[in-house]
């Protein structure tokens, strides 16, 4: 499977009801193992973070799909000042890795973005997906424990104009 093979869709906060169970399933698939050891990774957690980013301004999410199978998804916001977009997760299936296709869902998601700068964050026992980043033109900018039960993790960050 190609990054041709896929098909994306761009969805905003009013039609997250269309696409949550999808970002909630990849989700608990991509996450099995850190779910089974973490708390903060449990799927509880995830719910939470996933209400509180789709409340901030600016969410939408793109999701990659063939014909009969979802691949993965990236979403984001606008932080509250309007310059930077939070990329908060961008995840594939296991089958659909090392592809292409996660960098399209990315691009597919960016490119609608009037914000400055896009922002993520790279667990930091993660050096080959921060690699990556870094081969797309993200660059490292800090650290960052976004909530007191997180782990420690790079930020990154990717001018968008």
């Amino acid at each position: 499977m190609t990054p041709a093979e896929v098909t994306t869709t761009h969805y905003t906060r009013e039609q997250l009801p269309q696409v949550r169970g999808t970002i909630v399933e990849v989700y608990s698939e991509v996450y099995a193992d850190d779910i089974a050891r973490d708390p903060f990774f449990s799927l509880e957690r995830f719910e939470e973070r996933l209400a509180a980013h789709t409340a901030a301004p600016g969410w939408a999410c793109v999701v990659a799909a063939t014909e009969t199978d979802v691949a993965g998804f990236t979403y984001g916001f606008a932080n509250g000042d309007g310059t930077t977009f939070k990329l908060c997760e961008n995840m594939l299936r296991a089958p659909w890795r090392g592809r292409g296709i996660s960098r399209v869902m990315h691009d597919a998601l960016t490119r609608r973005r009037e914000e400055r700068v896009a922002q993520l964050l790279v667990r930091r026992e993660r050096p080959r997906l921060r690699a990556l980043y870094e081969s797309w033109g993200y660059a490292r900018t800090g650290e960052q424990v976004p909530f007191p039960d997180a782990p420690l993790y790079d930020v990154m960050t990717l001018p968008l104009r």
